[in-house]
């Protein structure tokens, strides 16, 4: 009977060994998540348009697929990082401008990943709690389902001085040095941990550059970028004076400083993942919460129709299930990849979700492409000398209406991939062709409002409805006194 029991209990065992090898071995992909602020897609190596180094994006992208037609559908801070994490358009989430708190009650991309056996985690900038920036984001419904790990601020972009808040303690923590280089420590903590663990993890880190301020960081990194060098875009007006055209210069050093010096923190992570043997079952997407007009078109500020404010980077990578080195010019929208994400690791969709599941074309399938996507910022801003606007992007035209309705933009960007010649112009207002390309395009727009329930309001309207107590279109933004305290406390 003695000799029995080690064949006993390997029986006994067996079932529980082989469980714990199936989850080690589980067949949902880990997630990272990389979301940067204010970069425009055009701002990669990859993109052949400005001269700015991404070496590790560029390899990202060789062994992934990268989206062209890539597309903010909200080019505002806020409200494009609630239609990343709800899947809906701002109308529906209530996030219409920055200093708005997103819906809770609502799906969300990490409270679905949650439920379908996920560890989720969050690093970096929030800046959907409305509010001060300086504030606490307490554990529960506000942080939308990221409840294993959170090291978060709502809003800061003092990437020198800055600060978060992690897990359930309400006191700031300060941050030594460059803000992604320690964001970029504390993800790899975490996924050291998540290394260890047999559940899959999402992890989600959130850069606050390459948003302005465009100087602050290590002055090694901006010099890599002398501004004497700079080469201005084409949409650049070179009719203006000399000292302007300097600053824009200085401007856009500062800008491409920051992005390689975030492809070098993006290199860090793709390095554990691969030493850890993680790369081949993690998706990793790379993307921005919107671009940044940096005086392209004489206009500066986000929330702009033109392809540098809404134009977004998007690569996506996982072996054996995203297509290497594919380039598509499909119209891929950020509300989009909510429920494409959650697909891809094969869990439900929410009911009500406003993003469409892309899921075949991002596996190579351009048929599965999306005719068009819904764009808009439709709030007035005092500081926007443009209108609010609706509009759509197909793979090949820009279309935008102000928000009374009347035709504003329309590029072919096909041919006209700097969107040069506005078809919407006084030469044009007796070609048929261009008639004809304005009411079909008007067309779709019509489609898509009475798709996401937008009945035409203009921007005072709502101002009025979504942000009642608005300065000039803007929300004030309140200090935090007890941070406020202790920052001083701090710097006795």
């Amino acid at each position: 009977m003695k000799s029995l029991l080690p064949l006993i209990t390997a029986l006994l065992l067996a079932p529980l060994a082989a469980l714990h090898a199936a989850e080690k071995n589980h067949d949902k992909p880990n997630i990272l998540l990389i979301v940067v602020d204010q970069m425009r897609s055009t701002a990669m190596g990859m993109a052949g348009r400005e001269k700015v180094n991404t070496p590790n994006l560029d390899t990202l992208a060789t062994g992934g697929s990268r989206y062209l037609n890539a597309i903010s559908g909200c080019p505002v801070c806020a409200p494009a990082r609630a239609s990343l994490f709800t899947g809906l358009h701002p109308l529906s989430h209530g996030v219409v401008n920055n200093e708005l708190r997103v819906r809770q009650d609502s799906g969300s991309l990490a409270r679905s990943l949650t439920m379908g056996g996920y560890d989720c985690g969050y690093i970096g900038k929030w800046h959907l709690d409305g509010g001060s920036r300086q504030a606490f984001t307490p554990p529960g419904p506000r942080r939308l389902g990221f409840d294993d790990y959170w090291a978060s601020a709502n809003c800061t972009h003092d990437y020198m001085n800055s600060f978060y808040y992690e897990d359930s303690d309400p006191k700031p923590k300060w941050i030594k040095g460059y803000e992604p280089v320690f964001q970029t420590d504390l993800a790899i903590q975490y996924l050291e941990k998540k290394s260890r663990r047999s559940k899959p993890f999402f992890l989600t880190v959130a850069y606050g550059p390459p948003h302005d301020p465009y100087q602050v960081m290590p002055k090694p990194l901006l010099a890599r970028y002398p501004w004497q060098h700079i080469e201005l875009p084409q949409t650049t007006s070179r009719y203006v004076p000399s000292e302007i055209m300097d600053a824009k210069k200085q401007v856009l050093a500062g800008y491409y400083a920051h992005i390689t010096a975030l492809d070098e923190q993006v290199g860090r992570l793709m390095e554990w993942l691969k030493n850890h043997q993680l790369s081949d079952n993690t998706l990793i997407v790379f993307t921005s919460d919107h671009g940044d007009m940096l005086g392209n078109h004489e206009a500066w500020y986000k929330g702009q129709p033109w392809r540098e404010s809404i134009g977004i980077p998007l690569l996506l990578r996982w072996p054996g299930h995203i297509p290497e080195g594919r380039v598509s010019s499909a119209p891929v929208s950020l509300v989009d990849l909510m429920p494409t994400m959650l697909s891809l690791a094969g869990i439900p969709i929410p009911a009500g979700t406003q993003g469409e599941n892309l899921t075949a074309l991002m596996k190579g399938d351009e048929s599965a492409a999306p005719e068009s996507v819904f764009i808009s910022f439709l709030p007035h801003v005092a500081v926007i000398p443009n209108p609010p606007f609706r509009g759509v992007v197909t793979a090949t035209h820009t279309y935008s209406e102000d928000d009374r309705g009347r035709p504003w933009l329309l590029y072919d960007d096909a041919h006209d991939p700097l969107q040069t010649n506005n078809l919407i112009s006084w030469s044009n207002r007796d070609n048929p062709e261009v008639a004809a390309l304005q009411q079909a395009m008007h067309a779709k727009l019509a489609a898509w409002m009475k798709r996401v329930g937008d009945t035409g309001e203009n921007g005072d309207a709502i101002n009025d409805r979504y942000m009642p107590g608005s300065i000039g279109g803007q929300m004030p933004i309140p200090k935090d006194k007890e941070f406020e305290r202790l920052r001083a406390q701090l710097e006795e």
